[in-house]
């Protein structure tokens, strides 16, 4: 059984961080079926449920084979899709990283409107610095930021488990989550700065962190542990 220490003190067991291994779990599912569709059919997905600025705008009327949902409701199905196995394991890797820590601190309603609400205002706000682009914006990218963003406010301190090999074999480190959101943080800031012709929605990375912060209330963290 793993511990991830949250505060300093007697270990509370809460169970398992359950909001945290559905969203991982819904991810990597979708996935799973989105890469079972051929070439043509990948697109019609990523087009029909990935957000596309200028529709969610109204600046186009998107095509009838490709109004699956309402533009607006792309705000949330664009965060369930993936461009690649790369793209969807740094999103579930950093999710599960941090996931744990901000479930117990905000609690898990509050956890997963905080992945779903600051992922559709990172989405939002990268729409709205391209307003005119038909080019589809999907990944759990921001949402997992917002994920990120409440930890930095409910509980800076907390430390996570992260997978170390020691002179005695692989084991679980336990690390102050602090520098890795620091270190995080000037990469997002790096990227808004010098990447505006990359595909890597830094924008939106950036918007869900701070969506994040206010979204995941203030007080004291509620719970100490996850087991």
């Amino acid at each position: 059984m793993i511990r991830l220490a949250i505060l300093a003190g007697p270990p509370v067991r809460t169970g398992w961080p359950v909001a945290t291994l559905l969203l991982s779990a819904s991810l990597g599912l979708i996935y799973l079926w989105q890469s079972g569709l051929d070439g043509y059919h990948d697109s019609l997905a990523v087009y029909g449920y990935g957000l596309l600025p200028a529709h969610l705008w109204g600046l186009r009327i998107p095509p009838a084979h490709l109004a699956v949902v309402p533009p607006v409701a792309t705000l949330v199905t664009a965060q369930f899709l993936h461009g690649g196995i790369g793209h969807l394991l740094g999103n579930v890797a950093a999710l599960i990283l941090v996931g744990p820590a901000t479930e117990a601190a905000v609690g898990r309603l509050r956890f997963l409107a905080v992945y779903v609400v600051a992922g559709g205002l990172g989405l939002l706000v990268e729409a709205a610095a391209t307003p005119a682009s038909i080019v589809p914006i999907i990944g759990a990218s921001a949402a997992v930021a917002g994920v990120i963003g409440a930890l930095a406010r409910r509980n800076p301190r907390a430390r996570v488990r992260l997978p170390w090999i020691g002179r005695k074999g692989p084991y679980l480190a336990s690390i102050p989550v602090l520098p890795l959101i620091a270190t995080w943080l000037m990469v997002q800031t790096a990227g808004i700065a010098f990447a505006a012709d990359q595909p890597v929605a830094f924008l939106a990375h950036g918007a869900g962190f701070v969506a994040g912060m206010i979204l995941a209330g203030g007080g004291r963290p509620r719970l100490r542990s996850i087991t």
